[in-house]
Order: C-alpha cells, then structure tokens, then sequence
C-alpha cells in the first residue's frame, strides 16, 4: 500500500469537524437557511446524536446488505452459481446486518431516559418532518425485498409520495435492482435437491402426515381439551397439511424449488455440504427476526415517549408503527415453513447422500 504523502491524524480521518458541528438544527423561523439555532433543551442534543447515529448505522446495513445481494445473486453475471468460499463472506454480511438492527433496537433504551415532557419542549420543531421521511430505512426494506403491495399507505398514497423528488429518485434505482430476497430464492432454487433425493417433497410430506396424525392421538387424550376444543386443533392439523403440501408443491417452479431446498437443506442441515447453507438460511431469518423487533421497539419506544398523540409527520403514529411492525414481512414463508418441519430421523437419508459430503465416492 502506498504511504500517504503526510501524516493524517485520527481527527481528520474521522472527518470528525464534519460530524460533531452537526447538532445544531437548523432555524427554520429564518430567512436564511443556512442559519442554525441553539438547542431548546439539553437532552435535544441526545435525540439529534442518536438518530444521526441510526443513520450511520442504516447506511453500514445497506453495505453489508448490498455486497451479501451481489455475492449470492451476482446480478449481471453470466454464471449464476456462487462459488463455495463466497457462502460464508454472505453469511458474514447478514451477521453483522442482523447485529447492527440488534444495537440499534438497544439504543432505544437511551432515548428513553429522555423524559416525554422534556421531548415536547422542542417536538414542534420537528413538525412536519419525520422518521417516516428516513430514505435510507425506506431503502433497507426495498432492498431487503419488501414488497409495494404489503405496504401501508400513509394518507391514501404510497410511503415514496411524502418524500423529496431527489430522494425518490434513489428509491426508484433501489426499486429496479434486484432484492436481498430474491438473490436468497434464485440461491435456494438451484439447490440439486432432486439429484441428492429424488422425490423429496412426497417422501416428506409423506412423513409430515404421520407426524401430524400422531400429535391429533396425543391431542385425543388430552384431558385439559374440551371436545370442541380438540375438533377445532384436529382442523388445524389438516390445515397445515395442506398449508405444507402447497408450500412444497408451488404451481411455480422457481417458488416450488426454492422451498424445497428450504425444507431440504434444514431437515439434513449435518451433511457436510449443507452447513454453510444452513449457517446463511439462519441468517437470513436472524435479519429478518430483528428486523421485525425493531419495529415493535421502536414503537413501544414512541408510545412511551408521545402516547397516542399523532405523529410528528401526521401519522397515526402509535397505530401506525404497530401495523408495519404486525404485518410487514419479507422472508415469511421461509418463516412459516419452520412451522412444518420435522425431525430428520423421520426421513430416510438421501438416496446420493454422496453428493452431499465433502469427498464424493
């Protein structure tokens, strides 16, 4: 590496003038719009450095989130197939992605000791501006592979019409490129379940069918259940059946393959060659468990903060942060999946299982 032509200093490096002259909000009562006021209370300094923290963090996501997409759905690559060693460089990726939602949830304890009456001496300062504006999280879920038709419009339109056009124009090139969930599916599907076991989905929902008719016996001898009780449990056996064989069966090919591998890669996840692929699908519910829990944090955060109160944007607020954090899913069926699998020593082993080892005979 070339050595630089004078010494820098960590302070430089850091760029650190930049950053810690920026929590001075900008006075939007004057004329000039470069000019910065004092702040209106002491702790505003805590909610300015911790969501400019959050930014930084959301921005070193999207890193980590962009190389793991571009290592296992190599977009516009001739060859589709992901050499082995890149497998644990995508797992790497999705751990740290999956940490920094987890440290992120856990900063909601220091805005916390921010008393919500001290937040209302400067809180009208903010209107109309709001977290809902942060392009960079809006980003995060597009790239993660949320899609438009889960989302929920905010006044009768989409998220993307409150924003800047400057802004949007960065979400619509989000919008054009491939997703984290579809470079994780395309990966999925070119699993050779079908070489290693052909006949796989049938051999386990085969098996999944004696499991569930053992869990109704234990069910019919429950003495804790009241009949009707038992009759509407029994009816959810036979729902996940068929919730099961529909998973594994999708009329699509590139759905059908994927969730196979899915099922397959968990069931026989001690093979050999299957462990780096379990380590990444792990991860990949990780990301989306946390995901999920910061929603739910950030919302109780604001309940405790402002109550029920609208939010500072015009949001319902509370309400509205409960519904995204309910209902916004983006690997959800591989979540729901979890719900059928079962013990490996229920199947027989692959009839190649060979293609699964290390040295192949």
């Amino acid at each position: 590496m070339k050595r630089p032509q004078r010494t820098p200093s960590y302070h430089e490096y850091l760029q650190l003038g930049k950053i810690l002259s920026a929590q001075r909000p900008p006075d939007f009562h004057a004329a000039d719009p470069t000019t910065t006021r004092d702040l209106i209370h002491h702790e505003e300094l805590l909610f300015i450095v911790m969501h400019q923290s959050m930014e930084l963090w959301l921005k070193m996501i999207l890193a980590d989130m962009e190389l793991a997409r571009d290592l296992i759905g190599r977009p516009g690559a001739e060859d589709s197939s992901v050499p082995e060693e890149d497998i644990p460089k995508v797992e790497s990726c999705l751990e740290r992605a999956a940490l920094t939602l987890e440290h992120m949830t856990r900063q909601f304890t220091l805005i916390e000791t921010m008393s919500p009456l001290n937040f209302l001496t400067f809180r009208d300062e903010l209107i109309p501006s709001s977290g809902f504006q942060s392009w960079q999280f809006r980003e995060v879920e597009v790239l993660a592979g949320l899609s438009e038709e889960e989302r929920i419009d905010f006044e009768g339109k989409p998220y993307y019409a409150h924003m800047p056009a400057e802004w949007r124009a960065g979400l619509d090139r989000r919008r054009n490129e491939m997703t984290l969930r579809e470079a994780v599916i395309a990966w999925l599907a070119r699993t050779p379940v079908d070489e290693a076991f052909p006949g796989f989905a049938e051999t386990f929902l085969d098996a999944y069918a004696v499991y569930l008719g053992e869990q109704r016996d234990y069910q019919a001898a429950n003495p804790n259940l009241a009949e009707k009780q038992k009759e509407e449990l029994f009816a959810r056996f036979e729902a996940s059946l068929e919730d099961a064989r529909q998973f594994l069966l999708a009329e699509d090919d590139l759905t059908r393959r994927a969730h196979q591998a899915f099922v397959f890669i968990a069931t026989y996840r001690d093979e050999p060659l299957l462990r780096w692929p379990w380590a990444l699908v792990k991860r990949v519910l990780e990301f989306e468990e946390h995901f999920r829990l910061f929603r739910f944090r950030h919302a109780r955060m604001v309940e405790r903060m402002i109550g029920l109160r609208p939010g500072s944007g015009g949001s319902a607020g509370v309400a509205y942060l409960d519904a995204t954090a309910s209902s916004y899913r983006i690997f959800g069926d591989l979540l729901k999946a979890v719900s059928y699998l079962i013990d490996a020593r229920r199947l027989p082993s692959p009839p190649h299982d060979e293609i699964l080892k290390f040295r192949r005979q």
